[in-house]
């Protein structure tokens, strides 16, 4: 945009200032030739030496006019070079600035990222594992409490048929139970012992039963009385038996608790970190999102203006060479009309019958 308004300025500044005689492109304008064909003529035609340096003068201040203004020009169009270099300048150090912070920001969130999702790799692999191995003590606490409910009811179906068992060696020794209900009760008595796994308890029972069934009638009160006491001491055994296995399924379930307790508090942890995590990796990836763009605009940036600072070079370059190209021409012109000037003062001095052909061949030969 400046290389432009600079040119519409030189345009400008040309067009002002410099008159139709003395414009740059001075070769398309004035001519030695044609001075030279001027100065012969009027030689030849015995004009004053006046009206002869006054057109050599004229060629030279025309050229000095020229130079004048393109001196101006020249140094118009150095400001403006030195204004867009540092322009520029300037321009391609903020964009390369912001290209090289933008850079390193760009890889610190890519190698947050990396981290950050390794990060999340093994915090859903534990929340994974955990979460299975919930669903395993729970399994488990469910068949572990269907076996101590069943187990509990076979404990208590074994109190219940000794209690029975019990009840009818009572009526027995009082004349208002049989033998027979003691067989069907000692039938209960066995399964429930192959159930609570104490048969091996249970068997001076039997054995006693059978004594007793034996001797039907003519059984002894003292025998009821010691298969009573056997009874007793197996319920007590079975009932001691019994609180030791509900303590135990008590302890079992304060344990399931504080383990479930405790891996229901990791699950929310590594939950919560799971969020975490993801939120993080939501801010990398607009990090990463947002500082891709500003590298991308910032190269942009970078690239068009080092590309327009190399033209402004390069223009610039250009007006350099031209005027000191030019002030070489100009300043060759003006040696040379020095030297016609010299020539035609000579000549004047000279005898006016010598021909000017000479001075003819010599000017076209120095031109």
């Amino acid at each position: 945009m400046k290389i432009a308004l600079m040119l519409v300025a030189v345009t400008l500044v040309s067009a002002s200032s410099i008159s139709p005689y003395s414009k740059l492109n001075y070769s398309k304008q004035r001519s030695i030739s044609a001075v030279l064909t001027e100065v012969e003529a009027k030689l030849q035609n015995n004009s004053p030496l006046n009206s002869i340096l006054n057109v050599l003068k004229q060629f030279k201040d025309a050229v000095n006019v020229e130079q004048v203004n393109h001196d101006e020009i020249y140094h118009l169009q150095d400001n403006e070079c030195y204004s867009e270099f540092d322009f520029r300048s300037k321009e391609v150090e903020d964009a390369s600035n912001v290209v090289r912070d933008s850079t390193a920001h760009l890889n610190v969130c890519k190698t947050s990222k990396i981290r950050t999702t390794n990060q999340q790799d093994v915090n859903q692999q534990q929340l994974f594992t955990y979460q299975e191995h919930l669903t395993l003590i729970l399994a488990t606490a469910e068949s572990e409490q269907g076996y101590f409910k069943k187990r509990g009811r076979d404990y208590e179906d074994s109190l219940h048929a000794i209690d029975e068992a019990l009840d009818i060696l009572s009526g027995i020794a009082n004349g208002k139970r049989s033998f027979a209900e003691l067989s069907s009760v000692s039938k209960s008595m066995l399964q429930t012992s192959f159930n609570i796994q104490k048969t091996f308890n249970y068997a001076p029972i039997f054995y006693a039963f059978s004594q007793l069934a034996s001797q039907q009638d003519l059984v002894d009160p003292s025998q009821i009385e010691r298969v009573e006491q056997l009874l007793l001491q197996l319920r007590e055994s079975i009932h001691d038996t019994y609180n030791e296995f509900t303590a135990s399924n008590a302890a079992s379930v304060a344990a399931f608790n504080d383990q479930k307790d405790r891996i229901n508090s990791i699950l929310n942890r590594l939950a919560n970190q799971e969020e975490r995590l993801q939120d993080k990796l939501d801010h990398l990836n607009q990090c990463i999102g947002t500082q891709s763009a500003i590298v991308q605009a910032a190269s942009t940036k970078l690239e068009r203006n080092q590309q327009l600072w190399d033209q402004a070079v390069a223009l610039c370059n250009t007006f350099e060479i031209e005027y000191y190209s030019a002030t070489r021409a100009r300043r060759s012109e003006l040696s040379l009309i020095t030297e016609l000037e010299d020539h035609v003062n000579e000549r004047f001095g000279q005898v006016k019958q010598k021909k000017p052909h000479k001075l003819l061949r010599y000017a076209k030969l120095k031109y």
